[in-house]
């Protein structure tokens, strides 16, 4: 279930138990629930090597697409939209995660900096952000807890939408670091944990 407000009571109702030892299939958002109230959500998918065929019904009148988390990539790829009823196949031994979001036909005004999933993490993360259209240069740095700089993601101007990128932090120590994205006149900051 997504796209849909839920009253705070009626939310445990659709939590799940911890997911099946492998080799088995699963599907769930993320948090083990099969609710996304967001516009935007994690799906979580364990497979036993076989293709999964789902069937959707999207209400309304809206539009939602389905893009892959590349595992070695730096941006999204090839979303797949839905609207209406239909069935989909996904080859999901090459995806564990997916993103679940609804269609923006329109351009982002602002900048944003998305939670980090998974969090804490070892040793790798994805860092998503929106780039506004009043904004060109974009730059995407990660600090250890004394603010020294450690790594530089992203420096460079991008087109305006969202983008992702993943940071390996296999040859950095654990602990508590922190991701800030910048622009001209934007600045955010994320904490994240690498924990080995």
């Amino acid at each position: 279930y997504f796209g849909v407000e839920i009253p705070e009571d009626e939310k445990l109702s659709y939590s799940l138990p911890p997911k099946p030892p492998e080799p088995s299939t699963d599907v769930r958002f993320y948090g083990d629930t099969r609710l996304c109230s967001l516009d935007e959500c994690v799906i979580e998918v364990l497979n036993d090597g076989n293709p999964l065929t789902f069937e959707f019904d999207i209400k309304d009148g809206e539009d939602w697409e389905l893009v892959p988390v590349i595992v070695n990539g730096t941006e999204w790829s090839g979303a797949i939209s839905l609207s209406d009823q239909g069935q989909l196949t996904l080859d999901s031994e090459r995806h564990e995660q997916w993103i679940l979001r609804k269609s923006a036909l329109t351009v982002p005004e602002t900048f944003a900096l998305h939670p980090v999933y998974p969090n804490p993490f070892n040793p790798t993360t994805t860092l998503r952000f929106t780039v506004g259209i009043t904004h060109a240069s974009s730059l995407l740095q990660v600090f250890d807890i004394t603010g020294r700089l450690v790594e530089t993601l992203i420096d460079e101007h991008l087109k305006p939408g969202t983008h992702s990128v993943q940071w390996n932090a296999s040859r950095f120590s654990s602990g508590v670091y922190f991701v800030r994205l910048e622009s001209e006149s934007f600045s955010q900051s994320q904490k994240v944990i690498l924990l080995k």
